[in-house]
């Protein structure tokens, strides 16, 4: 049973602000839930929904208000992470938050199997990755992607409005005519006509991601039919029906999974089993949320590098005790991390006790 349950709101600021089609951000305020039960065990949890919802409907006071839905569903009972989905099933939707419970209820039960969380679900020692560079500059684009090359990031994903992509993008492989790249388009390009993807689909890209808004299955599925290169959905995946809706109607040929946008570890270990080309996405989460996604995308089976780097890739300051780091294109997962409650307390804004 659950003795205490708090939530720490922490703003992390940008190294480099992190453009996207839909925002350019340069703090991310995360959410960071410690879970306490009778017997002692602690366990951690990352919301990854952003301030607005500019990537999906939830928002981070959505989860504060959705955390305590979950806690009154869960009170009095001992729960574990098999029951958990069922459990709060009569909450709609808000899967950032049950994500954010979902891991911090995997730590405790790998804390009472006397195991690490890596090897409570047999995740692997290290992860290929690779890189995202948003296009700004255009120089500053280039020396990205040629620094990223030379760190051996084997995939590049550029992030960028429509407007700006096609001329970047006749730059960009001019100068670098097979480096392995994709664009991920953030469900922006609704308005773009066929033949601006007739020319995106002449840039030998190793796939277009979300191109659309996240329920337009149909439109992705006609757009698909015309395209050569593959598209992979991100915000339309929110569980395993999703992806048998893409495979069912040919909206897509790939699939990004998030653990925190399906529900959790859960979910995602059964979006794996479908048989969909699948890579593994981060959400610009600290290194709490960080390493559970990792361990995830350790796992055997991934089609593409994780969308992911080390800790200090991204954020001036990191939340765990050890910095997660790449070399030649490749992160070693250590055996297990802890929060660093020092930097966690000097940096947040606000705590919210949920219950003592």
């Amino acid at each position: 049973m659950i003795k205490r349950a708090d939530l720490s709101i922490v703003p992390l600021t940008f190294k480099h602000p992190i453009v996207t089609a839909h925002a350019v951000l340069s703090v991310r305020r995360t959410l960071i839930l410690r879970l306490e039960t009778v017997d002692g065990v602690v366990g951690y949890g990352e919301g990854a929904a952003f301030e607005t919802p500019w990537y999906t409907e939830e928002t981070t006071q959505s989860m504060i208000d959705t955390s305590k839905l979950i806690l009154n569903l869960l009170k009095g009972m001992t729960v574990t992470t098999d029951v958990f989905p069922n459990l709060v099933s009569s909450i709609i939707g808000q899967r950032m938050a049950k994500a954010m419970w979902e891991s911090a209820l995997w730590e405790i039960e790998a804390t009472r199997a006397n195991k690490s969380l890596k090897s409570f679900i047999s995740a692997g020692d290290s992860v290929s990755c690779g890189r995202t560079i948003g296009i700004g500059l255009l120089n500053q684009t280039m020396k990205s992607i040629e620094t990223a090359l030379a760190d051996g990031f084997e995939r590049i994903k550029l992030k960028a409005s429509p407007n700006e992509l096609l001329p970047a993008l006749r730059e960009i492989r001019a100068v670098f005519p097979d480096a392995p790249l994709m664009i991920d388009l953030n469900g922006s390009a609704s308005d773009q006509p066929m033949e601006w993807f007739e020319q995106l689909d002449t840039y030998r890209l190793l796939m277009i991601e979300q191109p659309y808004p996240s329920r337009q299955f149909t439109k992705s599925a006609a757009l698909q039919a015309k395209l050569t290169t593959p598209i992979c959905l991100d915000e339309s995946i929110t569980s395993y029906d999703d992806v048998e809706t893409m495979a069912q109607l040919g909206a897509g040929k790939i699939v990004n999974i998030k653990p925190a946008r399906v529900g959790g570890l859960s979910e995602a270990f059964h979006i794996r089993k479908h048989g969909t080309p699948y890579w593994v996405g981060g959400m610009y989460e600290s290194g709490i949320g960080r390493y559970h996604t990792l361990l995830f995308a350790s796992l055997s089976g991934a089609s593409f590098p994780a969308d992911m780097s080390g800790t200090s890739a991204y954020f001036e300051q990191d939340l765990l005790d050890i910095p997660l780091e790449v070399e030649n294109g490749k992160l070693t997962l250590p055996d297990s991390v802890q929060p660093d409650w020092n930097v966690i307390e000097r940096l947040r804004e606000e705590v919210i006790t949920l219950q003592t």
